[in-house]
């Protein structure tokens, strides 16, 4: 290697051991400031140093300075919107969906710099900067092949260790500390390598011929979708409870596979003039599929209000819309395919646009989650008992715990409650329920008390509500989120015994109690409506029981 090869594979190598220490570190650690790490710095950075190597000097350092800049701006404002006020660094909120958002722009944008420090000019043809961006995908995909094969290599080896009685040299091996450092440097090392060879472009054209050839299959499914839409109904789309998630793939997946099939759009994709018409009539259905998410995203904001999950979605489905709009509006002008470029560019420009609103004041998801779920309390579409003020307080960073401390002043009394039960919730509490699923004992506690009982009188005694409480992992109550998620049922369905039934909406536990001793004696299922239950045996000796009309068999546990 020349000096100016031999630069870059040190600083290359620095980077990926940087890079892979600092991840291990940030996935090892429990609590402290370290939880505060700039993710899409360490993550992003280096990758963006090792695809654009290539262009070693003074503009590519200036090129990575800048972005270091604008992405160290956006990590301030999230530390600042993050940080409690109580200073607790037991939690901070997930910060992958903010390196999602940011790493899509990112790889959408490295190509446009690339070609600008290889031309010293912004002026090139659209041409120059997808087959950047394709080649860049190529890299990626060939180092995730090579890391791929890198610990296939060193899990046999440490199978191998274990079988001899070497157990400790896997464990130091997988440990975080020790794994990201070595992923990151093959990942880097397998980049600069592939750089330096001239395989990858052929690699990269033969992909995207194999990719285009998918399109005309994909564009049947896509189009068959539609025509079967109105005759199945969006009922049965909504009943899969991955609408938008299928919808989403659906639209992805065409627009990946147009511009593999189209390229720099100066020729047609296909000979065949039928199957260029099919692939168009592919685009026509992308603005379907946006008012389609756009309605199914609605619907579960309008039922729940916003979350920092539901502004992640709805950012996906307005970037893949706007993709598809301007790709369906070429179709119907008359402009495709050569109108594709300026599609993409002003695509990747209103993406920009809208991650930097979300990484600001303007749109940040913490904030416009926070105060939508304050006004669905104020206008009553969410009552002071359902508010959930645990998330408010640990998932929605200074702005959550801004709208708890405005109710504390001017909320009811019920409200008041609920906030101080939050605020005696113990951080570390907190982060075993957000890792394990396991509710703070306060939350599990008001939700088993406000369960409803059935028949009316009857109510849970102070041992059950415990009981319940230690179980809750153990029992149908661990994906609870409210107490109209859950009911109890006093019905005695075995001779000789005293029963409770736990349900909720499509299952259901029988316990004997006898006594204090209270044991899991039986299960069913269906579908039940937990706020109006008739419930009876049909006959005693542990057989069926009925409720609102319909028959359920109970399955007796051994």
């Amino acid at each position: 290697m020349n000096s100016i090869d031999n630069k870059r594979f040190f600083w290359v190598v620095i980077s990926a051991v940087i890079q892979g220490l600092l991840l291990g570190i940030y996935a090892v650690v429990q609590s402290g400031p370290l939880l505060c790490m700039p993710l899409t710095i360490i993550f992003l950075v280096p990758f963006v140093f090792w695809l654009s190597q290539e262009h070693w000097g003074r503009r590519l350092m200036n090129f990575i300075v800048s972005l270091t800049g604008v992405l160290l701006v956006f990590w301030l404002y999230r530390l600042w919107s993050l940080y409690s006020p109580n200073g607790s660094f037991y939690i901070v909120p997930s910060q992958k969906a903010d390196l999602i958002r940011v790493s899509m722009t990112v790889f959408l944008l490295i190509p446009f710099f690339q070609c600008r420090i290889a031309a010293w000019s912004w002026k090139f043809p659209y041409s120059e900067i997808f087959f950047q961006f394709c080649r860049n995908l190529f890299l990626l995909f060939q180092a995730s092949i090579v890391i791929a094969v890198f610990w296939g290599l060193l899990v046999t080896a440490g199978l191998l260790f274990d079988i001899v009685g070497l157990d400790n040299v896997p464990y130091i091996i997988f440990n975080p500390i020790i794994a990201l450092p070595l992923s990151s440097l093959t990942i880097a090392i397998s980049i600069f390598v592939a750089i330096k060879h001239p395989g990858i472009d052929s690699l990269g054209r033969w992909i995207l011929s194999v990719l285009a050839w998918l399109l005309p299959l994909f564009s049947l499914l896509s189009i068959g979708f539609i025509v079967c839409l109105p005759f199945s109904g969006l009922r049965t789309l909504w009943s899969t409870g991955q609408a938008s998630t299928l919808m989403l793939l659906l639209q992805f997946g065409t627009i990946i596979l147009v511009n593999a099939a189209w390229l720099d759009g100066n020729k047609p994709a296909f000979k065949n003039k039928a199957v260029n018409i099919l692939a168009q009539i592919s685009l026509l259905c992308l603005p379907v599929y946006f008012v389609l998410c756009v309605y199914s995203v609605g619907l579960r904001i309008e039922q729940y209000g916003l979350s920092t999950d539901r502004v992640q979605a709805m950012f996906l489905v307005v970037v893949t819309g706007i993709w598809g709009l301007g790709y369906a509006g070429a179709v119907l002008f008359r402009k495709w395919p050569s109108s594709i470029g300026g599609v993409n560019i002003v695509s990747v420009a209103f993406m920009i646009v809208i991650v930097a609103a979300m990484n600001s004041p303007l749109l940040d998801p913490y904030k416009l989650a926070a105060f939508n779920q304050l006004e669905r309390l104020q206008s009553g579409k969410i009552s002071a008992e359902d508010f959930d003020y645990i998330y408010m307080r640990f998932n929605l960073g200074r702005y959550g715990n801004k709208v708890l401390m405005t109710l504390k002043q001017e909320g009811s009394s019920a409200v008041k409650r609920g906030i101080e039960a939050a605020m005696s919730v113990d951080p570390l509490e907190y982060l075993n329920y957000t890792v394990n699923n396991v509710p703070p004992v306060s939350r599990r506690t008001e939700i088993i008390s406000r369960a409803k009982v059935y028949p009316k009188g009857e109510k849970l005694s102070d041992d059950l509500v415990r009981y319940f409480i230690l179980e809750w992992s153990n029992s149908i109550l661990f994906d609870t989120k409210t107490a109209k998620d859950a009911a109890f049922v006093f019905l005695d369905v075995e001779k000789n015994s005293r029963n409770l039934i736990l349900l909720t909406e499509d299952a259901g536990t029988i316990y004997r109690l006898d006594g204090s001793k209270i044991t899991p004696s039986g299960i069913i299922k269906g579908s039940f409506d937990l706020q109006n239950l008739d419930m009876k045996a049909i006959e005693p000796g542990f057989l069926d029981i009925e409720t609102n009309g319909k028959i359920y068999q109970i399955l007796r546990l051994q």
